[in-house]
């Protein structure tokens, strides 16, 4: 073995494996519901949930809309108690307000009772409540092998697979339940953003198949004084080794890098695999939500971070956490015709045309539509360009004092649909605010991101090798270090900057008889794209000793361009 295989793999394991890693991160809100869950809320700032392994501009595949101050229908409030809505505030503000309706109707298949408590429809889209009874004394953590929704002739409108499937294709919809330890059953909930015409429809939702996971647990001996990769043999349940990283982030403490490799494709469809920290058995918590991903390689990618007196302790052992599979029950619970109507939200919907113009980096873009509705507020911008959007690293809604953290869903829309220029910012509503159609609202960008490509000035990098070399140049006035070096016949870049200003290399270039050779991106650094500007690009197929590089593309940002809007 060359010494630049056990390089280039230890880099594919520790990066995450090439090619762009873009799965939202649903095993939070499906099999990891009760694990590891961590909020921060300020006083005054409603924050979004952090989802790891989620670049910026995706989103899940719930929509959102508001609530309006009504007395509630006092079922749907006590019911609301029984669900888990820390992902969808939203739709806990609108049940507690009476915008969903009662269905109460169950069916028992394999000894399992299911049941569809209530709906919540609106034009944004569909959530169904449900519970199930698999006659448990305890929890344990339950998937769907499928779900599916059809229109009451049959017709599919939706189908969501289980596992990986359900994080791959979250646009199909998705689900999570969790252990009602009162009742002895599992509450939850699934949602799509399909949604119907009219008032009215009917509509059947099925469940087939039930799969038990249960967490295994791994004990490593971890070294935190130690430099580089610290490699674990696992050999077990389709999991080949462990491979963790210790780094050392000064005043900040201290970043935990694991990644898994593999033996099969079921594994890494099962794994979910998380590193926990015990002091004396008690979990010690990561200071802020680390980023965490599988690839299509079955390279699955987490970071976590600590303090170092936390992570220094006498006592602190560390595991890796996985799931397996355990008891199955086949079967399918389809409760028959469900009639879903949405009067209510119909009712305490509106919407103000606004067609405010404001100018970014990328041109000129208006806020065309302030939508109010029963689970969250939509903002509608249309940009100047398809592809292109304003992204700011902070985006609120301030009501009556209080500031909203909202994401945009950038994929409202494409070449071939009817407005591949309008995106739409989401804000859910926690259901201690109350809203009504005349309450101010300012609409608050902060710290603009601007996208640039084609620099023109190359950086060379002069005598390749499989010894990593490293240069430093300017890009616009920010210094950029080079690292790179050949294994395996590819050529890797490794490229940041000690200004939090620069935002990153995405995207690199050479030229070859006229043509640009573009880089595969293999790592983004952190879970947005303005925690780190870090980046490591990939050449296939590369023989040179020298190499003009040329930027593709790249971004700053600009902590002094904030931009605010009275909507109403």
């Amino acid at each position: 073995m060359s010494k630049q295989e056990p390089e280039e793999k230890v880099l594919a394991q520790q990066l995450g494996g090439e090619g762009n890693h873009t799965y939202p991160d649903f095993d939070a809100m499906w099999l990891k519901i009760a694990a590891d869950r961590q909020q921060e809320q300020a006083p005054t700032v409603v924050k979004r949930t952090k989802r790891t392994g989620f670049l910026h501009g995706r989103r899940l595949a719930f929509l959102s809309s508001i609530a309006f101050v009504i007395i509630a229908t006092p079922v749907l409030a006590s019911m609301s108690g029984k669900w888990d809505f820390t992902f969808r505030p939203g739709l806990k503000a609108a049940l507690d307000q009476g915008f969903g309706q009662t269905l109460n109707k169950s069916v028992t298949a394999s000894d399992v009772t299911f049941t569809i408590d209530s709906a919540m429809s609106d034009d944004n889209g569909t959530t169904l409540l449900y519970s199930f009874d698999p006659k448990d004394k305890q929890a344990r953590k339950w998937g769907f092998s499928e779900v599916e929704l059809r229109q009451a002739d049959g017709e599919k409108i939706t189908q969501v697979k289980g596992g990986r499937e359900m994080e791959m294709y979250w646009k199909n919809g998705y689900y999570s339940h969790r252990w009602d330890t009162e009742n002895k059953q599992y509450n939850g909930f699934f949602e799509t953003d399909w949604t119907f015409p009219g008032v009215e429809t009917d509509v059947q939702f099925i469940v087939r198949g039930l799969q038990e996971y249960r967490d295994k647990r791994v004990p490593f001996n971890l070294d935190t004084s130690q430099d580089g990769i610290q490699t674990f043999p696992i050999k077990k349940d389709g999991i080949d080794t462990l491979n963790i990283e210790v780094v050392n982030q000064g005043a900040e403490g201290v970043q935990i890098k694991s990644s898994l490799r593999y033996m099969n494709k079921q594994a890494a469809d099962t794994a979910s695999p998380r590193i926990q920290v015990m002091k004396d058995g008690k979990l010690v918590k990561s200071e802020r939500l680390g980023s965490a991903w599988p690839d299509a390689d079955g390279v699955y990618g987490s970071r976590d971070y600590y303090r170092w007196k936390d992570i220094n302790q006498k006592g602190i052992t560390f595991d890796l956490v996985y799931l397996v599979e355990g008891q199955k029950i086949d079967g399918e619970w389809n409760v028959g015709t469900l009639n879903l109507n949405k009067e209510k939200s119909l009712n305490a919907s509106v919407t103000r045309e606004l067609n405010i113009r404001f100018e970014t980096s990328f041109g000129t873009s208006t806020i065309r539509k302030l939508i109010i509705r029963p689970t969250g507020i939509r903002i509608e911008i249309q940009t100047p360009e398809a592809h292109q959007y304003p992204i700011f690293e902070n985006t609120f809604l301030s009501i009556n004092g209080r500031k909203l953290e909202g994401y945009m869903a950038l994929e409202n829309g494409g070449d071939d649909e009817p407005e591949p220029y309008m995106k739409t910012l989401l804000f859910d509503v926690p259901p201690d605010l109350q809203v009504t159609p005349d309450t101010p609202m300012e609409l608050m960008l902060q710290n603009e991101k601007e996208s640039k490509s084609d620099y023109a000035h190359p950086v060379l990098l002069k005598n390749i090798s499989g010894e990593k070399q490293t240069v430093t140049t300017d890009v616009e006035g920010y210094p950029v270090k080079w690292t790179y070096y050949k294994a395996n016949g590819k050529l890797y870049v490794k490229t940041g900057s000690t200004n939090e200003r620069f935002g990153g290399i995405d995207q690199t270039y050479y030229e070859q008889e006229g043509e640009q050779i573009l880089s595969r991106i293999v790592y983004i650094e952190g879970s947005t794209p303005w925690v780190s500007n870090d980046r490591v690009n990939v050449f296939p197929g590369f023989d040179r000793t020298e190499l003009e590089l040329y930027i593709k593309i790249y971004h700053i940002w600009h902590p002094d361009r904030n931009l605010a809007f009275k909507l109403q």
